[in-house]
C-alpha cells in the first residue's frame, strides 16, 4: 500500500498551471530499440491507446482498464464531459520529452493539453512496473484531470485539485483512510501547501484526507459540487475548509 500512495503522491507545484498532472517518483529510464518498433493503436469504447509494438503488453493492460476507468470516473463526477480519453505511450525517451517536456519525462503519468487536445501520456518504464491496481489508480487520477480541466481555474490550489483527483482515483476501492494515507496524523493546523518539497508525500495524503473529511459531512455528490464550485473560482479562500473540524475528523478516524 505504501507503493500505491507513492504513486499518487508526487507532483510539482506548477503542475496544474502548466496543464499537467504527474504521478510517481523519478527512476532510470531504459532505452528502447525504436528502429524495430512500429506504431500501434488499440481502440476501446472510451478512447484509444497509442503505443509502439514494443510496448504491446503495457498497451493491452491499459486498454483493458480504460473503459472501466473512464466509467468509474464518470459515475463519480456525473458532469458533462466527453467521457473519452486518448492515452499515448511514447516509444522513446525523445518522444516522451517532446510531448511533456524534460521536467516531467520521469513521471509515470501526465495529463496534458496541447494542439492535439487532451491526452494522458504514460512513461512506458514506470507504467509497466505498476500492478493492475496501481495502473487503475493512475488512470483514474489522470482521467479526473482530463474530465475537469475546463471547469477548473488555473489558480485553483493544489490541495483541492490533487486531493480531489486522489479522492476520485481511490473511490470505491475499499481502502481505509489509514491504508490509503499511511503518513497521516491528526496534527494539522493549516491546509497543505508543500507539494514540491520534502513534505510532498504528506501534503498529498492530507489533501486526499480533506476530501474524505468533506465526504463525511457532505456526501459523495456534495464533494463533487464543492470541488466544481470552488475550483472554478479565480481565488480560493482557505477558510472554505474548517481546519478544526478536519483535525477532529482525523483524530476520530486514525487516532
Amino acid at each position: 500500500m505504501k507503493h500505491l500512495r507513492t504513486l499518487m503522491a508526487v507532483t510539482v507545484a506548477m503542475t496544474f498551471l502548466l496543464g499537467l498532472s504527474v504521478a510517481l517518483r523519478p527512476a532510470e529510464v531504459r532505452p528502447v530499440a525504436a528502429d524495430r518498433c512500429r506504431e500501434a493503436v488499440l481502440t476501446t469504447s472510451s478512447g484509444t491507446v497509442t503505443s509502439s509494438s514494443c510496448d504491446g503488453e503495457l498497451a493491452t493492460r491499459v486498454s483493458s482498464l480504460l473503459d472501466s476507468s473512464v466509467r468509474e470516473v464518470a459515475d463519480v463526477l456525473d458532469i458533462g464531459w466527453a467521457r473519452r480519453v486518448d492515452v499515448v505511450v511514447p516509444a522513446t525517451d525523445d518522444e516522451l520529452v517532446a510531448l511533456v517536456g524534460p521536467a516531467f519525462a520521469d513521471m509515470a503519468g501526465i495529463a496534458i493539453r496541447d494542439g492535439s487536445g487532451q491526452r494522458v501520456v504514460l512513461n512506458r518504464v514506470r507504467a509497466a512496473a505498476l500492478t493492475d491496481l496501481e495502473l487503475r489508480v493512475l488512470l483514474r487520477h489522470e482521467i479526473t484531470h482530463v474530465a475537469t480541466r475546463d471547469l477548473t481555474s488555473d489558480s485553483a490550489p493544489l490541495w483541492l485539485v490533487e486531493g480531489f483527483a486522489d479522492w476520485v482515483a481511490f473511490h470505491g476501492l475499499g481502502l481505509s483512510l489509514r491504508q490509503a494515507a499511511p503518513l497521516l496524523t491528526s496534527d494539522v493546523s493549516a491546509l497543505p501547501s508543500d507539494f514540491g518539497g520534502s513534505g510532498r508525500d504528506l501534503a498529498y495524503q492530507q489533501a486526499y484526507s480533506i476530501m474524505v473529511y468533506l465526504e463525511s459531512g457532505l456526501g459523495e455528490r456534495g464533494v463533487v459540487d464543492f470541488f466544481l464550485r470552488t475550483a472554478s473560482l479565480s481565488a480560493v479562500d482557505p477558510a472554505v475548509v474548517d481546519v478544526a473540524g478536519w483535525r477532529e475528523f482525523l483524530r476520530g478516524s486514525i487516532g
